[in-house]
């Protein structure tokens, strides 16, 4: 049952993620303006950002982490059901940013307790997080069949998806906080490694323009004249690419090279922006987001799995906690804030293929530095 529930946990929970990617075109049917909703998705990621130290030590200093994602969940629904009371800018971006701090965190949580009760229990991880991608694909459809017309309700629609979900939670394995005891590891020694600070570094230099295109391409899909069902089309279409490879991720991780995938990524990515940005009809659009696996794979799975096996037990929560907050953290703020004033004078499409040029440059610059980072652990793996 504990097993099983880690299952329904991820695909209930991922298809409010699903439904989340639709807020940018929210806020454009609010008539807000690319700055504006540059605000809204960056602003909170920063107050997020300030909190998530405490929130990444909570997570290894619980009795029980399911007790702490739980009550994250809660005051996550909260906060969705707030947004429809606002009825300003101002107090959107309070409730917003309230919702943030708390979301930002669910996730790192959640796949702490799953990577450690698969390894207790010598199980795959891979499959899990697969109901997760298939969980936004539902969540992408349903906004697409129930919201078609409008998306007035989709904050209160995704606050009862996470009820949900908080509602599985009881019923999650029993993962203890490592530093629950009175023994405290500090949270610095997890960047003391300088393999992890450089997994980090790059994971934020690549994740900057997909966390930009995360925040304005369901935005430029309707600025192309396609209504919320064909969004939620393509959004769905566009993930398919993960589910195979979610199920043999694990035996995959443990033949490859952290660093090679996070090269694999960065390029495939620079392709995909440069091919979306001068893409302006269904079919095209839809072969240029299959590289969009890379973003799952190459800067979440993978290096979820590598932290798990890289950082001391007493601080996988942190360092979950951690990557979370570089990918939709740090590299959110960049690419929404700076990326939405950008684009008010360029152009979503412009920005796009700004971003996919430098994304093919970064990728010839880290070469031989990664080789480095390789050869190192190599060394590291041979003395042990």
């Amino acid at each position: 049952m504990r097993y099983i529930s880690l299952y329904a946990f991820f695909f209930i929970y991922y298809i409010s993620i699903g439904m989340s990617t639709f807020v940018p075109k929210f806020y454009g049917e609010l008539g807000l303006s690319d700055g504006q909703i540059g605000v809204l998705s960056s602003v909170p990621t920063l107050v997020a950002l300030a909190s998530t130290p405490l929130l990444a030590t909570l997570t290894d200093r619980v009795p029980r982490k399911r007790y702490l994602l739980a009550a994250l969940l809660l005051l996550m629904a909260l906060f969705c059901f707030l947004v429809a009371k606002c009825v300003s800018f101002g107090a959107l971006l309070l409730v917003v940013s309230g919702y943030s701090v708390f979301s930002t965190s669910v996730n790192p949580n959640a796949t702490t307790i799953a990577l450690e009760y698969c390894h207790q229990i010598h199980r795959d991880y891979g499959p899990i997080r697969l109901l997760g991608t298939v969980g936004y694909q539902v969540g992408a459809l349903l906004v697409g069949i129930i919201l078609s017309r409008t998306l007035n309700s989709l904050y209160p629609l995704m606050g009862a998806v996470v009820l949900a979900a908080f509602a599985v939670t009881f019923l999650m394995p029993n993962v203890e906080g490592h530093q629950h005891h009175p023994e405290k590891v500090p949270l610095k020694l997890l960047f003391a490694d300088r393999h992890v600070r450089w997994l980090y570094a790059i994971i934020f230099f690549a994740t900057v323009s997909a966390q930009f295109y995360m925040s304005f391409y369901s935005k430029h899909l309707g600025d192309l004249g396609m209504d919320n069902a064909t969004v939620s089309w393509i959004t769905l279409l566009s993930v398919v690419a993960e589910l195979p490879f979610l199920y043999w991720g694990d035996r995959i991780a443990r033949k490859t090279n952290i660093w090679n995938w996070l090269l694999v990524g960065i390029v495939a990515n620079g392709v995909r922006w440069l091919g979306l940005a001068y893409s302006t009809t269904t079919l095209p659009i839809l072969l240029f987001q299959i590289p969009g696996v890379t973003v799952l794979a190459c800067f979440e799975f993978f290096p979820a799995l590598y932290l798990s096996r890289k950082v001391s037990p007493e601080l996988t929560g942190a360092a979950q906690n951690i990557l979370n907050l570089t990918t939709f953290g740090a590299a959110k703020i960049l690419g929404s804030l700076v990326g939405g004033f950008i684009c008010e004078l360029t152009g979503i499409p412009a920005l796009l293929a700004i971003n996919g040029a430098l994304q093919l440059l970064g990728a010839v610059v880290l070469w031989r530095f990664t080789r480095r980072l390789i050869a190192k652990e190599t060394v590291l793996l041979l003395s042990e």
